[in-house]
């Protein structure tokens, strides 16, 4: 008896390691993996900065969205004049206070590829032109993931059969060890 029950404790140490933490889910695992949000696709941007400035711009789809800071303590510079070069777009930014940021209006962005960028920069007696490589990826196909973001990973899809087995087999053997107790007292022998 005693050695059905060791190899019971060593069966279920067994499967403490195959099965993991992972079993608690997404998130709950503690290990040292970060968790993963669940985000869409991050907008198109570039950055570019020089002694006086630096930008941020987020091309949304349908305009192109600049911040524009000072480099040094990273102040917002506020009611600027700000130009936009990118091929044979030329656009003034117009400013929007309750954003901070210069939006333009422009059509270069819709396509994909790789766009030169240069922003003239006027504010105060500081002006500065700076310059950015924007790259407009491919659009990504929305109408499946391919068996990528957002599914199950493979040790997920497994790990809730196999535990359900394992704890299937634990119970058996459990009712074998307690069925062959009870026949071993029964029949008043000891092995």
């Amino acid at each position: 008896m005693k050695r059905l029950l060791s190899h019971l404790a060593a069966l279920l140490m067994a499967l403490a390691f195959v099965l993991d933490p992972a079993m608690a889910g997404p998130g709950h695992d503690h290990g040292d993996e970060a968790p993963v949000s669940p985000a869409g696709p991050a907008s198109p941007r570039f950055e570019a900065h020089s002694d006086l400035f630096e930008v941020v711009g987020v091309f949304d789809g349908h305009g192109l969205s600049v911040l524009v800071d000072r480099y040094a303590d990273n102040e917002p510079v506020l009611n600027a004049k700000v130009e936009l070069e990118s091929g044979d777009a030329k656009a003034s930014g117009e400013f929007h206070e309750d954003s901070g940021e210069y939006r333009f209006a422009v059509n270069a962005f819709e396509k994909t590829g790789s766009h030169p960028v240069t922003l003239t920069i006027t504010a105060g007696e500081d002006v500065d032109i700076l310059a950015a490589n924007f790259v407009i990826p491919e659009a990504h196909d929305d109408h499946g993931d391919h068996g990528h973001a957002g599914s199950e990973s493979l040790h997920e899809r497994f790990n809730a059969p196999l535990a359900a087995l394992a704890a299937a087999v634990v119970v058996a053997l459990l009712a074998l060890a307690v069925r062959r107790l009870m026949k071993r007292r029964s029949t008043g022998g000891s092995r």
